[in-house]
């Protein structure tokens, strides 16, 4: 028989085809709705009996009609949202790290609103260490094939996320808990699949190292180390990946739903032992969206358009970034408000931020809530970390290292930044300092002016840096941050500090360039 494995993750709230950039376009090659139709015509090609929907979290955040669900106090626009996910009907899902953003209440609603199964294996109860929410397991049975399902979510969460919002849990390393739990499983089942929001470490198939092995992503340990597992559904890093390797079937659907990730297994009728095993991506664009979530979220989707044309604030000239890449390199209007907004709240002496979108397009004089989510779509918190200048100068450097010059003197992004998965918006800049950087010269000694105010930024000097709270708890793997640093975080989010600054503040655009890289 065939068995088959339909998989979605890092939705982020994308129910219907568009980005909001453009409030009349909903033809985007994504989207929930689109992954709802995909499933039904596969589930229609093989049959219910031989079909299992599974999911892998990032749902509650990402898009602009999740930031405006969660805007509504009384949870009536993410019943609506859960809702949607629920017309897709999946047999298990696992959850995200993004899902935690918005606090433990409003996630706590919506696994508890949620109709499929929420496996969790290392999301703990830290007094009882059983799992906080959800189950262990699931096993499904599925035309007389036993299906074991693993649910196991990245660690790395306590390090990006305030303290309030994992408050009284406890996160342990994935890998540990997919062995743990694959010895229980494994004799009871015929197929044992792992439902993981989380990516690799090193390249499945090669085994080279893509990052640095701090326990976010333990894909690669559990493919080489877990040999129970026959397929691994992945998530986390966007990345669009179908192979198969050491016997496992591993996939992964990028992003927004993008893609409906499947893997098919020849199992023999008699012994119930796989045969053969094969991985594809299908693209969703190729699909309608499915009419029965558009009609749900219609009003949903109305309101959330009325939300993000709600005018904030009027500049006396504007801010814009242009190319994403060329203001990363070349600085931007916007780069430098963004940074003069966090160093108003913070009070700090630097600012570091990042351009966060690739279609980011920066502030005309008239801005609205769609400019401030479009430009900055990351629920963060802002934070200022003490430092000293040699510390300051590592993480410049570090964020030097991601750029490479070309025979003809060109500047660029590496590759690893670039594929296969965009992760510029690690790419931080800084600011009000100036700082000049020779990229020609070897990795950590780049860095050949770097000034304060006119006065060289000093090696034991104590400086304060304004930085979200991603980057200041560890994302990103930047040198010489860490919890112990932080002097303090602040209690808003950046929609609420951009209403709040460029409201109540006469704010002076600086449209100077700070920073050279030659």
């Amino acid at each position: 028989m065939k068995l088959i494995f339909l998989h979605s993750s890092d939705v982020h709230g994308f129910l219907l085809p568009t980005d909001y950039q453009n409030k009349t376009d909903y033809k985007a090659p994504f989207s929930l709705s689109r992954v709802s139709s995909v499933i039904k015509a596969e589930k229609a090609k093989y049959g219910q009996d031989h079909v299992i929907v599974t999911d892998a979290g990032d749902c509650l955040q990402g898009s602009p009609l999740a930031s405006y669900a969660h805007s509504v106090d009384d949870y009536s626009a993410l019943a609506k949202l859960t809702a949607a996910y629920n017309l897709v009907d999946y047999d298990a899902r696992c959850i995200g790290n993004h899902d935690f953003n918005f606090g433990l209440d409003y996630l706590a609603y919506y696994v508890d609103n949620n109709e499929a199964p929420i496996i969790n294996d290392n999301i703990l109860d830290a007094q009882t260490d059983v799992p906080a929410f959800g189950k262990e397991y699931q096993i499904i049975e599925k035309d007389g094939i036993k299906v074991g399902l693993l649910g196991i979510t990245t660690q790395y969460i306590p390090h990006w996320e305030p303290k309030e919002h994992v408050a009284g849990l406890k996160f342990v390393s994935a890998f540990s808990k997919i062995k743990h739990y694959a010895k229980i499983l494994r004799p009871q089942v015929d197929v044992l699949a792992v439902i993981y929001h989380g990516g690799f470490e090193c390249d499945p198939q090669t085994g080279k190292a893509t990052e640095p092995d701090r326990g976010e992503n333990e894909g690669y340990k559990i493919l080489t180390k877990i040999p129970a597992v026959d397929v691994l559904l992945t998530s986390h890093q966007h990345r669009r990946l179908n192979l198969v390797t050491r016997n496992t079937a591993i996939v992964q659907p990028g992003y927004r739903g993008e893609a409906v990730a499947k893997v098919v297994l020849n199992i023999d009728d008699e012994s119930k032992k796989i045969k053969s095993m094969s991985t594809e991506l299908i693209d969703t664009k190729d699909y309608e969206p499915d009419k029965k979530i558009v009609a749900l979220v219609k009003d949903l989707d109305k309101n959330t358009q009325k939300w993000l044309d709600q005018p904030i604030a009027q500049l006396n000239k504007p801010a814009p970034i242009g190319n994403a890449t060329k203001a990363r390199l070349e600085g931007a209007p916007f780069i430098n408000l963004l940074q003069q907004m966090q160093l108003y709240f913070t009070k700090a002496d630097v600012s570091a931020t990042a351009v966060m979108s690739e279609t980011a397009k920066g502030f005309g004089k008239k801005v609205t809530m769609r400019d401030v989510l479009l430009n900055y779509p990351y629920s963060n918190q802002l934070c200022r970390v003490k430092l000293t200048g040699k510390e300051l100068k590592h993480i410049i450097e570090y964020s030097l290292s991601f750029l490479k010059k070309d025979q003809s003197g060109k500047i660029g992004f590496k590759d690893r930044w670039i594929k296969p998965k965009p992760m510029l918006y690690h790419f931080d800049v800084f600011y009000p300092v100036k700082y000049k950087a020779d990229i020609s010269k070897p990795e950590g000694h780049r860095l050949t002016e770097l000034t304060l105010n006119g006065k060289v930024v000093e090696d034991n000097k104590i400086y304060h840096l304004a930085v979200n709270n991603y980057r200041a708890m560890g994302g990103g793997f930047y040198p010489e941050y860490s919890m112990d640093k932080i002097e303090f975080t602040l209690d808003k989010d950046y929609v609420q500090m951009f209403k709040e600054y460029l409201t109540q503040t006469d704010v002076e655009v600086d449209t100077s360039k700070n920073y050279q890289f030659y």
